[in-house]
Formats: structure tokens, sequence, C-alpha cells
């Protein structure tokens, strides 16, 4: 890639990440407020196969790779979801996700087999992109997550 191609891809990444920003409510938003993203164009991030996208707190950056199989923005919003359930959702909050997502873990094994945290940022992604995965699409996980605050 050229680098004055680089530069307009990078500011348009930007622009589309504010966009994203903008519909998530202000206090989830805020949660990451001056972080840096970075946009990889891998389908997994670089020296990591198992992740396409990483939140970290230290350098304030998330990274975000070119998947396969999900969106840049469903990766975005994952990754801020972890942001959320760290800081948004308090224990008791997690106690009562971890029933309302027990039968529906049950009942779609195959495709729930990941530890709350993760099912709780890839619902919390299902909520608020433009382009939603079928799997995640249960209207329980959905109304816990909208009431997040």
């Amino acid at each position: 890639m050229e680098f004055r191609q680089y530069l307009t891809e990078s500011r348009k990444g930007q622009k589309d990440v504010k966009n994203t920003l903008g519909k998530l409510p202000k206090r989830h938003a805020e949660l990451i407020k001056g972080y840096e993203f970075v946009f990889q164009p891998q389908n997994t991030l670089k020296g990591d196969d198992g992740h396409i996208g990483f939140i970290d707190e230290k350098k304030k950056t998330i990274t975000i790779a070119s998947p396969w199989n999900y969106g840049r923005e469903y990766t975005l919003l994952h990754e801020v979801g972890h942001a959320v359930w760290k800081y948004a959702v308090d224990e008791k909050k997690k106690s009562e996700w971890k029933k309302i997502l027990a039968p529906i873990r049950k009942a779609n094994k195959k495709d729930l087999d990941q530890n709350d945290e993760e099912i709780f940022c890839m619902t919390y992604a299902q909520v608020y992109a433009r382009n939603k995965i079928n799997k995640y699409d249960h209207e329980a996980l959905i109304d816990f997550v909208r009431k997040v605050r």
C-alpha cells in the first residue's frame, strides 16, 4: 500500500470510528476516549493468529484486523464491549447476565461456546453494529445489553 493511500484509508477509518462511537451511549464512548485505533490488513492480528481485535488499556489503543467472518465495525464494537464489561457491568449485573445467558447457552451450545464476557462483547457488538450476526441474535441478551449504562 502506498503511503498516500494509507493516509487516506486511515482518515476514512477514523471517520467511520467516530460515526460508530456516536451510536453508543455517551458513557460507553467515554470509556475509550483518547484511544488510538489501529487497523491491520490481515485476517487476524499481526503476530496473533488467535485474535481479530485487541484493546490495550496501558497504551490506549484498539487494534482491529480485517477478519474474513466479521466486519471491522463489529470487531471494534466487540472491543468496546470489553471496556463496558469491565467498567459498566458490576458484579450484580454480571450475575444477572449469567442467569439470563445460561438457558440460551444451553440451547445454543455450538454457537455460544465462549466465556460470559466474550458472549457479552459479541452481543454488545450485535446491538450497535450495522451488520448483525445471526448466532448472537438473542432478544433476552440484547435487552440486557441495551440496559447497560
